[in-house]
C-alpha cells in the first residue's frame, strides 16, 4: 500500500516493503515479491516511444505496448493485473527484492526471481540510459518523484540505484550459475560515470544531474535523496560519503523542533531541498525523507548526528504531531501542506530500516554467510536492547568495560563482524569468554573502529575492556582565511598521510603529532583529512573546515533611507579599510576600522550616495586586498530626483520579438529529448503530474500606464520605455528553445553609471539554484559587466512570487520590485495571490515582471547589451532599459 488511511493502494515501489526484512517478516516479503513478479511484462521485448500529445509531451503515454510498458515493466497491482502506470516502481521494488536475499541468503528464491531481474535491468538500460554512458534518467522513481522531471539528464539517484542493482544481480548469478559478467561491466560504467561527471571534487558532493541537452549544465544543488541514495546504493568512499553529509550540514534548510515542555536540545527537521518556487514532492518535510538521512549518516559513521536527526523526526511525528505513534508522510513543519496522512509505508519502512540497521546497525549478508554489525548508539548511552525475528542484541557498559550479547536465528550460521566506535587505544577482547584478536579499521573516517571477527556461533558474547588514553580529537579554529594558518596538534596520535580531495590546504607538512598547512582555495565548508595512528588505531580524522574571505560585507536590515551594513573581520588581526560605495561623481568612500574576529561599527550611507537598487561596496586593505558585494537598496530615493543625473531610455522597439501575453500560448517543442522522460509541457509551465497547467498573462495594465508616452516611471524616478498600444510586441525573448534565438545583443552607446531593466520570463524548480541567464553589458575597450539571473535570488517566474520564510524558503536577497502586468501596480509585497491548481499557491493574476538593475562603470564608453539564456526549459524576456547617466 501506499498509505495505510489515506492513498490506499497498491503500488509496489515504495519504501514500506523493506519493513518485512528488517523486522523478520520473510515469509510476507516472498508473498509480496511473487505477487509482483506474475505482474511484469515479458513483451514486447522493444517498444516505441510514444510520448502523450494529450498531456503536451509532459511524460510517456500510458499504454501498454509502448517503451516504458514494455518486458521489464513491473505493474502498480500484483498477480498478474497488467495495467500501465506514471511511476517507475521498479527501481526501489527490485532494490527491496535484491535487500531480501541479504537476509535470508535464498538461493532457490533467488533462481525463481534472476529472470524478473534480467528482465528490469534490461527494461531500465534500454529506457533510461539510451546513449549507453552509463548515466540514467530518473522515471519518477521514488517519494520525491510528482513534479521531479529531469528531460532526460544524467540523474545521481537513480544511477545509484542502477549501480547496486547491477553490483548485487551479478553476485546472485555468481552463486546461481548465470553469467555475472554484464552486470559486473555495467555497474563498473556507472560507478565510473558517476564519479567523474556527477561527483563535484572541488565542492564534496554529487550533483543533482545534467542536463542532457543545451549547455548540458551539471545542477549541483542536489536533494537529500541524491545524498542518501548514493550512500545508501555503496557508491561513494568513506570520503566521499563524508562530505556528502557536509553537505546536508551546510547547504539543505535545517528546521528548528521546538515545544513547550521539550527542551531545546539541537533538535531540528531537513527540508527535502532548498529549490524554489515550490511544488508538491519538490521541496518538502517529510518522515520518510527525514529518516533515509538518518541511515545515510549512520552508513557514514556519523553516529551523533545520526541519533539528533533520528530522534527529531520520531518526537515530532509520534509524540508531538496529532497522531500519537504516528508514522507521518509529511510534517507540521511544512511550509505548504502542514502534518498529512497517517501511518504511510515509505516512513514505516524507513523507521523500520534506520532502528534496525541505523541505530543497531545489523547488517547481514547471508549470501557472504556474515553478520555485520556496526552499533550506531550514542555515545551516553550505557545500555540498550533490540530484539527481532533473526538477531537478539543486547548491549550493556559498566566503567571501561562495554559488553555486546548477540544472539542470532537467521536461517543458516553466519560469521560475526562486529565494528564498534573505539573508546580507546588500546582493548583486551573476548568472545564467548575465550580472547581473540581485533583489527583497527584503517580506512574508517571521522571515528577510530575496531573490528572483531569471530566464527558461526548460537550466541556471541563480546566483551571488551578498553585501555588506555581516549582516542584524540581534531581542535579547529571556527573559520579560517585563505591564506591563514592552519595548525593542528595532538597530545598523543601521530599524523601520517594528508589527503585532501577540495584541495584546501597549501603546503600541508604532517611532522610527528602536528599538522601545519595554509587554507587555501573556495570559500565554503571544506573538508580536508589526515590520517591519525595512535597506540594500536589507525584512522582518517576529517578536518571540517568554514572557509570565508578575510573581510565579508555584512548588511543590516534595510532602512527608510540610505544603506546600513558592517564589515565583519575573520582575521586575528585589526583592520583599517578603505569603503568605497558606488561610483561616479556620488560616490561615498570612508574608512572604517575592524577589530580583529570581530564586527566593524555600523557603516551609514548617507541617500545622497546611493542609488535605488544594487549598490556597488568596495573594501580594500592591506597590500592590495579587496572585497567587492553589492548591496540592495530599494527603499532610498535615488539622487536623480534631486537633478544630479540623468534617465535615458533604450528604444528596443526593433529587437522585439513578442508579446510578453504569448509566453505560455508558444508550443516549446525542440529541443526535446528522444527516449522516454518527464518533461516540461510543451505550453512551457506546469509539470509532468500537471501537465495542462495554464497561466494568463495579461499586460493590460502596463500597457495603460505607459499610455501614449510609452512610458512609465518606477516610484523613485527611473522611467522604463514600454509600448502602450495594445497587441504591439514588447518584450525580447531568448530561450535554449528553438522558438527564440539562443542569445540576442542591443548595441548601447555613451557612458552611464547604472542601467535598470524590467525582465519578465520563466523558471521552475528544476532550474533551482542556477544561473537561467544573464545580461552582459560589453563596453568598447571589451571588460563586461553581468548580471545573473539566478533562481531564486533574482528571477522570478513570471505567473507567481517565491515564498520566503527564512527555514526551507529563502531567496537569499531582498524583494525587488515587480509590476503587476494586469493592473500596473508596482510593489515589493503583493497582498493577495491566486491559485492555480496542482501548481502554485502564490500565483500572481494576470504575471509580473521584474525590475532589475546594475552598476556600470560610468568612466567607460558602452558598446553592447547582450541577453542570453543559459538554462533549459527557460524563457529570458528583456521589455525595458534604462541607462543613468551623469
Amino acid at each position: 500500500m501506499h498509505g495505510a488511511i489515506a492513498w490506499r493502494m497498491p503500488l509496489n515501489g515504495w519504501r514500506g516493503a523493506y519493513t518485512a526484512d528488517p523486522l523478520g517478516w520473510h515469509d510476507r516479503a516472498q508473498t509480496h515479491f511473487r505477487a509482483y513478479a506474475k505482474s511484469q511484462l515479458t513483451s514486447p521485448a522493444t517498444a516505441p516511444v510514444v510520448m502523450d500529445t494529450a498531456l503536451n509531451l509532459a511524460r510517456h503515454q500510458e499504454k501498454l505496448g509502448t517503451s516504458v510498458f514494455s518486458s521489464g515493466y513491473i505493474s502498480r497491482n500484483p498477480g498478474g493485473d497488467f495495467r500501465p502506470h506514471h511511476y517507475d516502481m521498479n527501481l526501489v521494488f527490485i532494490d527491496e527484492l535484491l535487500r531480501h536475499f541479504n537476509w535470508t541468503g535464498d538461493l532457490a528464491f533467488a533462481k525463481e526471481m534472476f529472470p524478473v531481474l534480467q528482465r528490469h535491468l534490461a527494461w531500465e538500460k534500454r529506457n533510461f540510459d539510451k546513449d549507453n554512458d552509463g548515466l540514467y534518467d530518473a522515471y519518477a522513481a521514488i517519494w520525491a518523484s510528482d513534479a521531479l522531471q529531469y528531460s532526460g539528464g544524467a540523474v545521481t539517484h537513480s544511477s545509484a540505484y542502477n549501480y547496486l542493482a547491477n553490483l548485487l544481480t551479478a553476485e546472485l548469478a555468481q552463486r546461481i550459475g548465470e553469467n555475472p559478467a554484464p552486470y559486473r561491466q555495467e555497474a563498473a560504467r556507472i560507478k565510473q560515470a558517476l564519479d567523474q561527471r556527477l561527483w563535484m571534487p572541488a565542492k564534496g558532493w554529487y550533483a543533482e544531474y545534467q542536463d542532457a541537452l543545451g549547455l548540458k549544465q551539471l545542477h549541483s544543488a542536489a536533494g537529500i535523496w541524491t545524498v542518501y541514495h548514493a550512500l545508501d546504493s555503496q557508491v561513494p568512499d568513506a570520503f566521499q560519503a563524508y562530505q556528502a553529509l557536509r553537505y546536508v550540514d551546510a547547504e539543505i534548510p535545517h528546521i528548528p523542533v521546538r515545544a513547550a515542555g521539550l527542551p531545546d536540545e539541537g533538535y531540528y527537521l531537513l527540508s527535502t531541498t532548498n529549490w524554489q518556487p515550490y511544488d508538491w514532492s519538490i521541496n518538502n518535510v517529510a518522515m520518510a525523507e527525514v529518516l533515509h538521512t538518518t541511515l545515510a549518516n549512520w552508513q557514514g559513521g556519523r553516529t551523533e548526528e545520526a541519533f539528533k536527526l533520528w530522534k527529531s523526526a520520531l518526537l515530532e511525528s509520534m509524540y508531538l504531531g496529532s497522531s500519537p505513534g504516528n508514522f507521518q508522510q509529511v510534517s507540521f513543519y511544512d511550509a505548504h501542506r502542514g502534518e498529512l496522512y497517517r501511518d504511510f509505508a515509505d516512513p514505516a519502512g524507513m523507521a523500520s530500516r534506520s532502528l534496525v540497521e541505523g541505530l543497531f546497525g545489523i547488517v547481514p549478508n547471508a549470501l557472504e554467510g556474515v553478520l555485520t554489525v556496526r552499533p550506531g548508539l550514542p555515545a551516553a548511552w550505557n545500555e540498550a536492547a533490540l530484539t527481532v525475528p533473526d538477531v537478539a542484541f543486547d548491549f550493556r557498559r559498566q566503567g571501561q568495560q562495554d559488553m555486546y550479547t548477540i544472539t542470532p536465528a537467521f536461517a543458516k550460521p553466519l560469521k560475526l563482524r562486529l565494528q564498534v566506535q573505539a573508546r580507546a587505544v588500546a582493548a583486551a577482547v573476548t568472545v564467548n569468554g575465550q580472547p581473540v584478536q581485533w583489527k583497527s579499521v584503517a580506512e574508517a573516517v571521522g571515528q577510530p573502529v575496531i573490528e572483531i571477527n569471530s566464527e558461526p556461533a548460537a550466541k556471541y558474547v563480546v566483551q571488551i575492556q578498553w585501555q588506555g588514553d581516549a582516542p584524540d580529537a581534531v581542535a579547529l579554529a571556527q573559520t579560517y582565511v585563505p591564506g591563514s594558518a592552519l595548525a593542528v596538534r595532538f597530545p598523543h596520535a601521530m599524523v601520517g598521510k594528508v589527503f585532501d580531495p577540495q584541495q584546501v590546504l597549501r603546503d600541508a607538512k604532517p611532522n610527528q603529532s602536528t599538522l601545519v598547512a595554509q587554507v587555501a582555495g573556495l570559500s565554503g565548508s571544506r573538508t580536508a583529512f589526515i590520517q591519525l595512528q595512535q597506540g594500536s588505531l589507525t584512522w582518517w580524522a576529517p578536518l571540517p573546515m568554514e572557509v570565508k574571505e578575510a573581510v565579508t560585507i555584512v548588511p543590516e536590515n534595510e532602512s527608510a533611507g540610505g544603506l546600513r551594513f558592517r564589515l565583519q573581520n575573520h582575521t586575528s588581526e585589526a583592520l583599517s579599510a578603505k569603503v568605497t560605495v558606488n561610483t561616479g561623481k556620488n560616490a561615498l568612500e570612508t574608512t572604517v576600522q575592524v577589530p580583529a574576529n570581530a564586527v566593524s561599527d555600523e557603516v551609514q550611507v548617507p541617500v545622497a550616495n546611493t542609488v535605488v537598487g544594487n549598490n556597488a561596496v568596495l573594501v580594500e586593505w592591506g597590500q592590495g586586498q579587496r572585497v567587492s558585494s553589492t548591496l540592495m537598496d530599494w527603499n532610498g530615493t535615488a539622487p536623480t530626483t534631486v537633478g544630479k543625473a540623468r534617465h535615458e531610455t533604450v528604444n528596443l522597439a526593433s529587437y522585439f520579438n513578442d508579446k510578453v501575453t504569448q509566453i505560455f500560448q508558444n508550443k516549446y517543442l525542440s529541443p526535446r529529448p528522444v527516449g522516454p522522460t518527464l518533461q516540461l509541457p510543451t505550453q512551457g509551465i506546469g509539470n509532468w503530474c500537471y501537465p495542462l497547467t495554464q497561466a494568463t498573462i495579461d499586460d493590460a495594465g502596463l500597457r495603460q500606464l505607459a499610455g501614449v508616452r510609452n512610458e512609465i516611471k518606477l516610484p523613485w524616478g527611473v522611467p522604463l520605455r514600454t509600448p502602450g498600444t495594445a497587441g504591439e510586441k514588447n518584450i525580447l525573448f531568448v530561450s535554449q528553445w528553438d522558438n527564440y534565438a539562443e542569445q540576442a545583443t542591443v548595441p548601447l552607446r555613451g557612458k552611464a553609471s547604472h542601467a535598470y531593466l524590467l525582465m519578465a520570463g520563466s523558471t521552475n524548480p528544476m532550474q533551482s539554484q542556477l544561473t537561467n541567464g544573464e545580461v552582459l553589458i560589453t563596453y568598447t575597450d571589451k571588460t563586461t559587466e553581468t548580471l545573473p539571473l539566478r533562481n531564486p535570488d533574482n528571477w522570478a517566474p513570471i505567473e507567481q512570487d517565491y515564498l520566503q520564510d527564512d527555514f526551507a524558503f529563502t531567496t537569499g536577497a531582498p524583494k525587488p520590485f515587480r509590476i503587476h502586468l494586469k493592473t500596473g501596480l508596482i510593489t515589493r509585497d503583493f497582498k493577495q495571490y491566486t491559485s492555480i491548481k496542482g501548481f502554485s499557491t502564490r500565483a500572481i493574476d494576470g504575471g509580473a515582471a521584474n525590475i532589475l538593475d546594475l552598476p556600470l562603470n560610468p568612466k567607460k564608453k558602452l558598446k553592447s547589451l547582450t541577453l542570453k539564456a543559459l538554462s533549459n526549459d527557460v524563457v529570458i524576456g528583456l521589455m525595458s532599459v534604462t541607462l543613468v547617466r551623469e
